[in-house]
């Protein structure tokens, strides 16, 4: 618990930092801008101008590789917590049906990709799962350009199970082997 704290307050340390160097990068860009307007010697004021560009390009890298690594440290600390590969699986999906729970839609592959912050080949692992463990609520459907969408469907909008319903569903299941 108390690591899990310790890496909360690191995080925003980390996070204020970065803040705090953005802020002071547009700060000096303020004033090298106010310069440039009052002064004459526009040469110099010019180089200034560049070289904070520059500072606020590399700050705008740092802001990625910090996402970047927190993504990985997010990825990593589930990989700890379970030990199987099919069980962190599980827990995803399950994961996945409770949040699609909450706001019933259609969700794509790249939004799921977002939002459970795992790699493409995964979340359709994932998607696959969460349509086993949910038939009832949650359907995989296949769209235009093997795009792949995942539709939770509330209580009431169910309808009944045909044959033809159930040949799309083994059909569904062939394609994403294929893909994955």
């Amino acid at each position: 618990m108390f690591e899990e704290l310790l890496e909360v307050y690191k995080n925003r340390a980390a996070e204020t930092e970065r803040k705090l160097r953005e802020e002071q990068a547009m700060i000096e860009l303020i004033t090298a801008v106010n310069r440039l307007t009052e002064s004459a010697g526009y040469g110099r004021d010019v180089e200034l101008l560049g070289r904070l560009i520059d500072q606020v390009d590399r700050l705008s890298k740092e802001v990625a590789d910090l996402k970047t690594q927190l993504r990985a440290r997010h990825a990593r600390a589930a990989k700890d917590l379970e030990h199987s590969e099919g069980r962190a699986i599980d827990r995803h999906a399950r994961a996945l049906i409770e949040i699609m729970s909450e706001r019933p839609g259609e969700y794509t592959t790249a939004e799921l990709v977002d939002m459970l912050g795992l790699n493409k080949t995964t979340v359709i692992s994932v998607m696959k799962r969460a349509a086993e463990l949910d038939p009832r609520h949650v359907r995989l459907t296949h769209g235009k350009r093997r795009k792949l969408t995942l539709t939770y469907l509330l209580d009431e909008s169910l309808t009944s199970n045909s044959g033809s319903d159930m040949s799309d569903r083994e059909r569904m299941k062939l394609e994403l082997m294929a893909l994955t």
